[in-house]
């Protein structure tokens, strides 16, 4: 008896593990999207940055120290409670090693803080939201400091990824918002196993204008690869200054952006294949892609929520889904911790320092049945809860969409025998 009790806690236990990983949506089996390049995916996430408790009344004093500025402790509680740690992590890494070498032309000393993420409080006119979170470069007078955050899952395979963001400051900034894999470890713009979508806001170039690449974007001999990259234009006169929801859509060999709901640009060529991490960044090196920053100068990316639709090619992660201590039937759950110090800039700056621990393998592969299914655009009426729009069978609605990653509730049962 205490082995089938035993048993059924892990069913229970596995089935909670599986729900959590979609926000506002526990009740549906998949989650649609729409336009060109609507889809099926298994999972749904929502971060939301528009009311946290956590915010600053002014912004972090900037590190004119390099060593303070590696070094520095989180701005806020906010980003020490697992909510964030579980999912995200703020890079600490620099271009030491590439500053003024072959694989790089930067010019400029840059060091990634996490004194340049933070939760800002608000002077927008709008009820709408109160916060938002922050990414900062700023120019001192030794080195560029700047800031990036990643993911701690790393196999997210397949997405509709979405963000309301804004970029303002001053020139010689890059926001980016992207994917990334890098299976040698050191990569560039021109390296070839690199695999990189981007979405990217130069602040010294037009307001109405912003880049979108599959990587890479460079040959071995240094030359573009005019195939790999739009230079887009923003729809309906709108500037990268104001809020717009960026969104990218990433499927087999494709990738596709959008703006505002209309679509921006699509890439077939090298589109990213295999399982990746997502990072949104600001920074700057005095290279020819970013261009110099003055002194004293900064720019900024705002973020008031992200939320993602997605399948993984593993394991789910997430800060709902893994609990200090669980323990079932000999597998345990590791807390994801924020091992992140990887080296790392879309034009060559990569250099591994860190490993991340991996959940260990608590899903299946499911080769069909999709019976809720749950909209993340179509009658949405609260942004990042998804709207149920069908009870789909296991019939044709389900065999157009691509394998979903679920919960095996079999593995309790197979405990049992």
């Amino acid at each position: 008896m205490a082995g089938q009790a035993l048993a059924l806690l892990s069913i229970l236990l596995l089935c909670t593990l599986g729900r959590a990983q979609k926000d506002n949506g526990g009740s549906c089996d998949c989650f649609k999207t729409n336009g060109s390049t609507g889809a099926y995916f298994s999972y749904h996430r929502f971060f939301d940055y528009r009311n946290v408790p956590y915010s600053l009344t002014s912004n972090p004093k900037v590190l004119t120290s390099a060593s303070d500025s590696s070094n520095a402790p989180n701005t806020s509680a906010f980003f020490s409670r697992t909510s964030w740690t579980a999912d995200w992590a703020a890079a600490t890494w620099d271009n030491s090693d590439s500053i003024n070498t072959p694989n790089s032309d930067a010019t400029v000393f840059m060091i990634n803080s996490p004194n340049n993420v933070y939760i800002e409080s608000s002077i927008d006119e709008n009820p709408a939201y109160n916060t938002y979170l922050t990414l900062r470069t700023v120019r001192t007078a030794d080195f560029q400091s700047a800031a990036e955050i990643d993911t701690t899952a790393l196999n997210y395979h397949y997405l509709s990824a979405r963000y309301l963001a804004r970029t303002v400051g001053d020139a010689g900034g890059c926001g980016g918002i992207f994917t990334w894999r890098c299976p040698s470890g050191s990569c560039s713009a021109s390296s070839s196993d690199v695999e990189e979508a981007d979405i990217e806001i130069l602040t010294a170039g037009p307001q109405t204008k912003i880049q979108l690449t599959n990587q890479p974007s460079e040959s071995a001999s240094g030359h573009s690869v005019p195939e790999a990259t739009i230079n887009a234009t923003l729809p309906n006169d709108l500037e990268w200054s104001a809020w717009n929801e960026y969104r990218y859509d990433w499927l087999p060999n494709l990738s596709t952006w959008y703006v505002n709901g209309v679509s921006v640009g699509s890439i077939s060529f090298q589109a990213p294949k295999n399982p990746a991490g997502l990072i949104l960044n600001m920074w700057s090196n005095g290279g020819s892609w970013t261009g110099n920053m003055s002194v004293g100068d900064s720019s900024y990316l705002q973020i008031q929520w992200i939320e993602i639709a997605y399948n993984t090619s593993g394991p789910v992660k997430g800060s709902k889904m893994v609990r200090d201590g669980l323990k079932l039937l000999g597998r345990v759950a590791e807390p994801v911790t924020s091992q992140v110090s990887e080296q790392r800039s879309p034009h060559g700056d990569f250099h591994p320092s860190a490993s991340r621990p991996h959940d260990r393998g608590w899903l299946l592969s499911r080769g069909s049945g999709c019976r809720v299914v749950c909209s993340v655009d179509t009658n949405v009426t609260s942004t990042g809860t998804p709207v149920e729009v069908s009870m789909a069978g296991r019939g044709k609605e389900w065999q157009a969409t691509r394998p979903l990653i679920v919960v095996s509730v079999l593995l309790g049962f197979w405990f049992m025998s």
